[in-house]
């Protein structure tokens, strides 16, 4: 696809940065095919063609069309309980406003990673690649926002003094570049705390957000974020 051409190119402009942010940045640009590649999943579940054309829904803001689109592949045969189509499904709930619907998808996604992908995933030590899929986006005129959950928390660092649970992306969508970068992050830094972060390109992080010891809601973060970047 052109679209993730283009993202993937503008990871090199980070190459010489922090390798957490390169991790980060490799993440974010799959969020138009992840989970397609979800560890054993094939990618045969959902085709580049039927892909492209919920997404352009999507990116039309048309989240009823690109709903009934994936609801028609759901219909399918052996279609049903891929966590692909399960993302794009939650993702036009979400931006319908439906949200309890979306909660729903987002349980069954968990329960088909953990059931499937979770031994795999830990005994490849946590592969960042595989570790999130997107649950929220945010069109704008000039901007498209991403947010994506962690299957499983994440950890900070090798000795687990904390863990990531959401992250978000911010993609300028002429250049179809990412520009912004931030995480949801509870740690002994945090005082154990929930506080959103924004990640620069040396790796920097400023704190941008304390919601204390509740794990805030995607789209109250989403929302946040959407005010703090005037888009």
């Amino acid at each position: 696809m052109v679209v993730l051409e283009d993202i993937i190119r503008s990871i090199k402009h980070y190459m010489n940065h922090s390798a957490f942010l390169l991790a980060l940045i490799c993440a974010s640009s799959l969020w138009i095919t992840l989970p397609l590649s979800l560890l054993s999943e094939s990618t045969d579940s959902l085709s580049a063609q039927v892909q492209e054309k919920i997404w352009q829904e999507i990116y039309s803001q048309d989240f009823h069309s690109s709903k009934k689109l994936v609801q028609l592949e759901l219909a399918k045969s052996g279609k049903n309980e891929t966590i692909p189509l399960l993302s794009l499904l939650e993702i036009s709930l979400n931006g319908l406003q439906r949200y309890k619907q979306a909660n729903d998808i987002r349980k069954k996604i968990l329960s088909i990673w953990e059931s499937k992908y979770k031994k795999s995933f830990l005994e490849e030590n946590y592969p960042i690649n595989l570790a999130t899929w997107t649950r929220m986006v945010v069109v704008k005129p000039d901007s498209l926002l991403i947010g994506a959950e962690y299957f499983i928390p994440y950890p900070i660092n090798s000795s687990k003094e904390g863990f990531y649970y959401h992250k978000f992306t911010l993609y300028n969508r002429f250049s179809k570049k990412p520009t912004r970068f931030f995480k949801l992050e509870k740690s002994s830094i945090t005082n154990q705390e929930y506080r959103l972060y924004e990640i620069n390109s040396d790796g920097e992080s400023k704190q941008i957000k304390v919601y204390g010891d509740i794990l805030p809601e995607m789209k109250d973060e989403m929302n946040f974020l959407v005010e703090f970047l005037s888009i």
